[in-house]
């Protein structure tokens, strides 16, 4: 947890900010700017000047509720990846799947519990730390520097720079757990696999290999740009992609049309004499209706499928 980080809080009630303040003043952290209409927090957030580095923000409020706020926010170019974590009431988490879909982060349920809140903070602090990494490796690629000290491991979920069709990970587990179990039955998980992943952390630099995957991972939001998706990084060379499961899909020729997006990279990947990059994909794995931890079977399950087989070949064993 870092004291130096910067909250703002929206929310239309004064009650809440008193609690959430006393609360984070607690746990370590400094007091967030509280406003009290989204109009207001749109204001200061337009500022690029007035640096925040999350937001909370309530999803039911009068004349612009925190939804279309949400929009907004992602629209600004210096917030389009910063934090944002929707505070709702019990009734109106129907609403946090739309929320998700704007850009949401998280989400908190009212009336807030101390640890609860301190969970949810603790889980922002890691992503602003994240998008701090990303935009010093993004600021380093651009000016063709390396940046000593940058260090992570190839199987962390980090953030890609200048991939704007990417959703953390985090963020993606966050979205299916709000989901009731019926509803998360009702999607369907796909994951992807560089494959040669670990080759290519080891020759190249930090930079060139969040490169690297930003480069695939544009390739597959194209290929899934028919489907309304929810695309992430999940470490180790390998993405995870959430489908709506009455939307067909046909992972034999979504391998196909990655190929093809992918030759584009050739020509450079041949001048720095590196393999080509080629892309494993999944099969569709769903999950089940009476598992106890139903998210983590599913992404574990889809990422399972695609290690060591391509799309042709699982769907020739199931076959």
């Amino acid at each position: 947890m870092s004291a130096n980080m910067r909250y703002i809080a929206v929310d239309d009630d004064p009650a809440f900010h008193f609690v959430l303040t006393k609360m984070m003043c607690q746990l370590g952290y400094q007091p967030p700017v509280c406003v009290t209409s989204a109009a207001e927090a749109l204001n200061r957030l337009s500022n690029p000047h007035e640096q925040f580095d999350a937001i909370l923000l309530d999803i039911q409020m009068p004349e612009m509720d925190g939804i279309e706020a949400c929009q907004h926010i992602r629209a600004m170019a210096h917030h389009s990846t910063t934090p944002i974590m929707m505070v709702t009431t019990m009734v109106g988490r129907d609403y946090v799947d739309q929320a998700f879909a704007v850009g949401a982060t998280d989400y908190l349920t009212k009336p807030i519990n101390r640890i609860e809140l301190q969970a949810r903070l603790g889980m922002l602090d890691r992503l602003v730390q994240e998008h701090n990494l990303a935009r010093s490796l993004q600021f380093a690629m651009e000016s063709m520097d390396d940046v000593p000290g940058m260090r992570f491991a190839f199987e962390e979920p980090v953030a890609l720079p200048k991939c704007g069709s990417l959703i953390e990970y985090l963020a993606l587990e966050n979205h299916l757990l709000t989901l009731s179990r019926l509803k998360l039955h009702s999607h369907t998980a796909i994951a992807f696999q560089v494959v040669g992943g670990s080759s290519l952390f080891r020759r190249l630099n930090r930079m060139e290999f969040l490169d690297c995957m930003a480069d695939v991972g544009s390739a597959i939001a194209a290929c899934m740009k028919r489907q309304s998706f929810l695309l992430a990084y999940a470490g180790s060379g390998e993405f995870v992609c959430i489908l709506n499961r009455q939307q067909p899909v046909d992972t034999f020729e979504i391998e196909h049309e990655l190929a093809a997006e992918l030759m584009v990279y050739d020509a450079v990947y041949e001048s720095l004499g590196l393999p080509m990059l080629e892309v494993r994909v999944g099969a569709t794995v769903h999950s089940g209706l009476f598992s106890t931890s139903a998210v983590k079977t599913m992404l574990g399950r889809a990422r399972a499928s695609v290690r060591g087989q391509s799309a042709y070949q699982l769907q020739f064993l199931a076959g």
